[in-house]
């Protein structure tokens, strides 16, 4: 069973698992024979605790032709002896014991001529352990531990994947190769433990820079551990200070490197979460390469879905950037990051979402909006950019009087910064909820409808709240002209990826439509035609409040264009029966129908795609216009599809199927097929 890290610090220390081969950053040791010096080991006070053990050891390093059972004993008897000794105080001897007999060289050979390409005995996991009994009563001189250090990690770290491997012996092999890193670290004396961690992160931290990515999440996951191993130790205490400064930020950044660069699983993952956490907390001493850490930040965030495990630890890191370093933090966002991209807006909105956003980043926000490199960057002026602090504040009488300035507004409307512009549309829903300003809003509403272009979430609903704003608060006459503007911009939005602008787009249709003047519905008519098969496909939303606005819309729709039946059919929500009245209700615009469901073979949701694939069948025999070319392109846009769904598999076949003998009947027996359709299921 896997282990996990800490929770907050307390971990129970164990192993688990990692990948694969060679290092061009490391040089490959020399393997040579190892010449022993000759001597009688019977002066050893541990000798007569464990003669046997001794005497084996003497005898393998003599006889030179070794096998594997051979090679693990000798290295179970290091075990044997260096533990005895340890527990029964004798000690005394054993570095001289250990010089004559040259047990790190012998160690050494035995880790370097394991093979690379596979892992098949033991000997590598006795080593380790024969290393770390070593390491407990302070016989080897640190070089030759670091040489054996590397030599362990080199027979490791370069494996084949894990699933290539005796997934059993592996798992054993990293839990002792973890083993001896702990023992390394804490020998005494307790005062060396920064010295330890330092010199084993050394060679760690080589074989992250490996171009080879399962060598590098091996290497990233044991220090991962090791933070672990000390948060547990010292969890009352910040355990930054056990380590060297530029070591801190190396691991904060090579964490998230690895986790962009590797597909590191579950448990692995816990333990990169565990890491950042733990710089998160300790901010000042683990996050001081700010513009480096914001960079992967942003590339790890644009990689990672909504439900990822690490996505949440991804803006602790960030806010605790933020507030550690919000100058560099808000500049470089600004300045370094892609300017029109959805993460870089993401990450905005995190750094400045401290509740109330504290009076240090406001002060700070202020600052960087009127900073040159940002501004240069901007290609705008302080002067524009200066109002913007007031967008984050609460929006008292003096705050939107500070505000209330159209034209540095649609100056910095025209900026091509997501992050800006998501402030100046903030400044201006907070304008637009009072009547008195509606005005000062209403002459940069074309500029706000521009901002639709961006595609981006947090953009369009600021300004769907805005143009709902204004619409309530003007007269038919003036809100009108708007209507009649915006509408058709809103369709596309009917099938956005967030169900809240989905949703918030429909209600603002239905807002529209009732602003429009009597004298003036002709026009507003076209649009409310081309918004009837979004609607319907809609009633099938896997969002509930989606598909319930949508049947409310298309109800309204029904009204608008006076359609009685499609008044009455949209109250059932039979979407079906609606689609029949569709495409019976005038021939001419079945076309029109087929060409908007096309788009939904596509769509994200299973639900959505099933229904597409029914009603193109529909569409297409029911259409008397439609010839054998038509008819071909229907089935080729069918056969593109591939779902991954077998009913849509099925059903779309089934409609292959029907439309190929279509190609070749008269249209007198299409009405009996467009039946037979409906009874699908």
């Amino acid at each position: 069973m896997e282990e996990r890290p800490p929770s907050r610090p307390r971990v129970a220390w164990e192993a688990s698992e990692s990948s694969q081969e060679s290092s061009s950053v490391l040089e490959p040791f020399e393997v040579c024979e190892v010449e022993p010096l000759q001597s009688d080991a019977s002066w050893l006070p541990v000798y007569e605790e464990e003669e046997e053990a001794v005497d084996f050891i003497k005898d393998y390093i003599k006889n030179k032709e070794r096998d594997d059972v051979q090679k693990m004993k000798f290295l179970r008897n290091i075990v044997t002896v260096f533990t005895t000794a340890q527990q029964k105080g004798l000690l005394e001897g054993l570095d001289t014991f250990c010089f004559r007999n040259l047990l790190t060289a012998n160690i050494q050979v035995l880790l370097d001529e394991e093979p690379r390409d596979k892992l098949c005995t033991v000997v590598r996991q006795q080593a380790m352990l024969a290393i770390s009994a070593l390491s407990t009563v302070k016989v080897v001189l640190e070089d030759e531990m670091m040489s054996l250090l590397l030599a362990s990690f080199k027979s490791v770290f370069f494996l084949p994947p894990k699933e290539e491997l005796d997934i059993c012996l592996y798992d054993m092999t990293l839990k002792s190769m973890d083993i001896m890193l702990q023992t390394l670290l804490i020998r005494p004396p307790a005062s060396s433990l920064p010295e330890n961690l330092y010199r084993i992160l050394q060679v760690l931290l080589c074989f992250t820079s490996s171009q080879n990515k399962v060598g590098k999440e091996r290497a990233m996951e044991r220090i991962w551990r090791l933070i672990g191993f000390i948060s547990t130790r010292f969890h009352h205490e910040p355990i930054g200070k056990y380590f060297q400064s530029s070591q801190r930020t190396t691991i904060v950044l090579r964490t998230l490197e690895t986790i962009r660069d590797c597909c590191i699983d579950d448990n692995k993952n816990q333990w990169a979460k565990f890491t950042l956490e733990v710089a998160a907390r300790d901010s000042a001493s683990w996050l001081m390469d700010v513009e480096r850490i914001l960079r992967f930040l942003h590339e790890n965030l644009k990689r990672s879905d909504s439900t990822s495990l690490l996505r949440q630890s991804f803006f602790l890191v960030l806010k605790a950037l933020t507030n550690q370093f919000p100058r560099e933090a808000l500049i470089s966002v600004l300045t370094n990051l892609p300017p029109l991209d959805s993460t870089t807006l993401d990450m905005w909105k995190v750094m400045l979402s401290f509740p109330m956003t504290s009076e240090k980043i406001l002060q700070e926000l202020q600052n960087v909006l009127q900073d040159k490199r940002v501004c240069r960057s901007l290609q705008a002026q302080p002067l524009h950019t200066s109002l913007l602090k007031f967008a984050m504040m609460h929006p008292t009488e003096n705050v939107l009087s500070n505000l209330r300035d159209p034209e540095k507004l649609l100056t910095l409307l025209s900026l091509n910064s997501l992050p800006i512009l998501w402030l100046v549309l903030r400044a201006l829903v907070m304008l637009s909820e009072t009547s008195q300003m509606v005005t000062d809003v209403q002459v940069l509403l074309p500029e706000v409808m521009e901002t639709l272009q961006y595609e981006n979430t947090h953009i369009n609903m600021k300004a769907l709240t805005i143009f709902k704003n204004v619409i309530r608060h003007l007269e038919k006459k003036e809100a009108s002209h708007i209507a009649l503007a915006l509408a058709g911009r809103l369709l596309p939005l009917f099938n956005d990826v967030s169900s809240e602008v989905r949703e918030c787009s429909m209600l603002l249709f239905k807002d529209l439509m009732e602003s429009v003047l009597w004298w003036k519905k002709g026009e507003m008519k076209k649009t409310v035609h081309r918004a009837i098969i979004p609607l319907l496909f809609r009633m099938r939303d896997n969002t509930e409040s989606v598909a319930k606005a949508s049947a409310v819309i298309l109800l309204a729709c029904a009204k608008f264009l006076k359609w009685k039946q499609l008044e009455q059919l949209a109250q059932t929500e039979d979407i079906w029966k609606i689609g029949e009245y569709l495409l019976k209700q005038k021939r001419s615009r079945v076309e029109g129908y087929l060409q908007q469901s096309l788009t939904y073979l596509w769509d994200d949701q299973t639900s959505l795609r099933k229904t597409a694939v029914k009603f193109v069948a529909f569409a297409a025999m029911h259409s008397r216009d439609l010839d054998k070319e038509d008819l071909h392109m229907i089935i080729t846009f069918l056969r593109m599809q591939c779902d991954t769904h077998p009913s849509i598999r099925i059903l779309a076949a089934g409609t292959i199927e029907i439309l190929q003998r279509q190609v070749q009947q008269q249209p007198a027996s299409r009405w009996a097929r467009l039946k037979a359709l409906r009874c699908w299921p």
